[in-house]
């Protein structure tokens, strides 16, 4: 039985490294004034703990399909780069911002990228690239890291990012401290509330997370969005009965307190806020809409005169006419051909035809006076 279980589980480890070695290598060989070093290595998601440690638990839940690193260099400098292939654009956006942290600032490099100067991440499609180097020595420029962005996005996904940001308000919010979710362990280290679902990431939410400053102190707002209406208020009333919301008076010291509320299918909540009056500052910007599109191609019809319309009706009858005619001397014709060639075969069969007589006239009827 334990050899049998041991076989198992080795086909299994087998198969997981055939297929992270079986994806095509995306690293180029040259970017920029950067040379590769060596070949490119691509893993399984199992060297995540290897590489992200306490982090991989909540890195795992943005769905990482294969991980490949390669080593480059520019005379004495070198650079080590580890892209992860995740499932789709959401997936890497997410996962670039559980990965970025307060040292880093926004840079101009692919869809979303942050930098600091020994250490760059950058999302191009469903690949979020991690440049790093050793400690006192530079990274590669930004121009480098563009052309290098640029190779990559030739073979990246074009899925649309997520747009639940849009629901993020502008006004006091602490720049760069957005963070989007798709599981509840990356949110927990964020959001201290809990590691089990209580969001409803298994109903299909999405949710992102940004840091606001109010009167001096930091408030957390928490955006989810649910397929449907019923689905949001199912998991906003969860809530209500699992956490503290809106207590009368102030907030009791030590005591975590919440403060949210529903828009259609959107469910915004403050975390930290010291009073309702405070958390409002937040949640009244917060709001939704709905937008309709028609992209049906569209067609014009202009109606025609009485003049067009007569002159048509006319046209249309001659033709019919004429097509009537065309048919009675087409039929005819074959008929008379048809006689001459096979006499008594087709027509004029006074011997395989029949008639029924009342005898009313002295004159017998006979088959070949029909035609």
């Amino acid at each position: 039985m334990k050899r049998t279980l041991f076989l198992v589980v080795a086909i299994l480890c087998f198969g997981a490294a055939s297929r992270a070695a079986g994806t095509p290598a995306a690293l180029p060989a040259a970017f920029g004034r950067w040379n590769a070093s060596g070949a490119p290595s691509v893993t399984s998601p199992a060297a995540l703990d290897q590489l992200l440690g306490s982090n991989a638990t909540g890195f795992r839940e943005y769905i990482v399909k294969s991980i490949e690193q390669r080593n480059y260099a520019q005379g004495t400098q070198t650079a080590a780069i580890t892209m992860y292939r995740l499932r789709d654009p959401s997936s890497a956006y997410g996962a670039y911002t559980f990965l970025r942290d307060n040292s880093m600032s926004v840079v101009e490099l692919g869809a979303y990228a942050s930098a600091s100067q020994a250490r760059a991440l950058m999302v191009v499609g469903e690949m979020l690239v991690d440049v790093t180097v050793p400690a006192k020595q530079a990274r590669p420029s930004d121009a480098d890291l563009k052309e290098l962005a640029d190779l990559l996005n030739k073979q990246a996904d074009q899925t649309p990012y997520p747009t639940i940001g849009e629901h993020l308000p502008e006004k006091d919010r602490v720049k760069d401290s957005e963070h989007y979710f798709l599981g509840p362990r990356s949110l927990a280290q964020f959001v201290p509330l809990g590691t089990d679902d209580w969001v409803g990431f298994d109903h299909s939410a999405e949710t992102i997370v940004a840091r606001y400053k109010i009167a001096g102190k930091e408030e957390t707002l928490l955006v989810a969005s649910y397929p449907t209406q019923q689905i949001a208020a199912m998991k906003f009333s969860g809530m209500l009965r699992r956490f503290t919301f809106d207590p009368p008076g102030a907030v009791p010291a030590g005591q975590t307190v919440l403060f949210g509320k529903r828009v259609s299918s959107i469910v915004a909540v403050v975390v930290g806020a010291e009073s309702r009056d405070s958390a409002n500052k937040i949640l009244d910007q917060v709001g939704y809409e709905s937008a309709v599109t028609w992209d049906e191609p569209k067609s014009s019809y202009t109606e025609p005169g009485i003049g067009p319309m007569i002159v048509g009706a006319f046209m249309g009858t001659g033709a019919i006419m004429v097509l009537a005619i065309a048919a009675g001397i087409g039929f005819g014709g074959i008929r008379v051909v048809i006689k001459i060639f096979l006499p008594n075969k087709v027509f004029d069969r006074d011997k395989q035809i029949e008639i029924l007589q009342l005898g009313i006239s002295s004159k017998p009827i006979k088959a070949k006076d029909f035609y």
